[in-house]
């Protein structure tokens, strides 16, 4: 389903009043810690709660537009110091399209050319949608390109996909253009011309050395382990200290235990399953080196080594010491 960095719901939080932060952190299932974490990620569906609750605390329908307004600079991270050190809005723009997946790997943004207009549109929506993370989005988009194009930058039009608030006339506002709600795409659409615009805060060393790192989190992101592979990690350190239970592998994970029994279940797995599998894995090994049936039963947490002999007998339709024998046993 994707993933999101923490750093998109940022905003979120510090938008709302102090008094209802702690609904929210229940409501979305996030920890101020988690928040905190640079480098956290949370999956898909839980920021679409987390956009939803963010409105209901907020009372404010158009509290994307609040939040473009108050987000300074450099809170998205080295996806938004890549853009600002592009040399024209057209590369800034390029850059975030590559980039995105830093910040937002459930969605896929597109930058299009057609004649006098470009485009820049969401391509793939996640399947857990926060429809008016996209009315963030573009106000951002729209700010820093007036703030930053050497050029007078002006929208010719925004198109939002989901259903139009009470009041269009504050996005309209801020957007200085027509906004159509209910759209077939959901999309930005300026002149072409405004891509050649040079940016004031361009810098090409700084670029170099931005878009390097930039590539290295990419390829991290890409080789990132899946979360059932993180857990079964986790538990073959536990195991042995008996904190083995689905809140100390989350707190372990920098997750809350709600958020990781549903990050499993998005890979189709559960808790006890890969506990389970990882038990067998290490029981295994454990009597192939030898050792006593009630060190192993100690060693994978079990309450008494009968629980032991009943979850191997499960495993494999055999007893331990049987299964020892034969492994021992010459032409094994």
């Amino acid at each position: 389903m994707g993933t999101v960095s923490v750093l998109l719901v940022r905003p979120l939080v510090q938008a709302l009043p102090e008094p209802a932060r702690a609904a929210f952190w229940r409501a979305a299932d996030l920890t101020a810690p988690i928040v905190a974490d640079d480098d956290a990620r949370i999956a898909a569906g839980q920021f679409a709660v987390a956009w939803a609750e963010a409105l209901r605390l907020s009372h404010d329908r158009a509290l994307a537009l609040a939040i473009a307004a108050a987000t300074p600079p450099g809170a998205f991270g080295i996806v938004e110091y890549v853009c600002r050190a592009s040399a024209t809005l057209g590369d800034a723009l390029r850059q975030w399209v590559r980039y995105l997946n830093l910040l937002d790997d459930a969605v896929e943004v597109a930058l299009d050319i057609d004649g006098e207009h470009g485009y820049l549109r969401v391509a793939r929506e996640s399947e857990a949608p926060a429809p008016t993370s996209h009315e963030l989005c573009w106000a951002l988009v729209a700010r820093q390109a007036r703030e930053l194009s050497t050029v007078p930058f002006r929208l010719q039009a925004v198109e939002l996909a989901h259903p139009a608030p009470d009041d269009v006339g504050r996005y309209r506002a801020w957007f200085d253009a027509p906004v159509t709600f209910g759209a077939a795409h959901t999309r930005l659409v300026f002149p072409r011309v405004a891509l050649e615009a040079s940016l004031v805060s361009s810098d090409p060393a700084l670029l170099a050395i931005l878009t390097r790192a930039a590539d290295e989190l990419t390829r991290t992101l890409a080789t990132d382990p899946s979360i059932s592979a993180r857990v079964k990690r986790a538990l073959h350190d536990l195991l042995r200290s008996d904190d083995a239970q689905i809140d100390d592998v989350a707190r372990r994970l920098g997750l809350t235990g709600r958020s990781l029994q549903r990050r499993l279940k998005d890979e189709g797995t559960t808790f006890a399953d890969l506990r389970d599998a990882v038990r067998h894995e290490l029981a295994r090994r454990y009597l192939d080196d030898g050792l006593a049936i009630a060190e192993i039963s100690f060693l994978l947490g079990f309450s008494e080594p009968s629980a032991f002999f009943r979850a191997f007998k499960r495993w494999t339709g055999e007893a331990p010491l049987a299964h020892r024998r034969r492994e021992l046993a010459p032409g094994a």
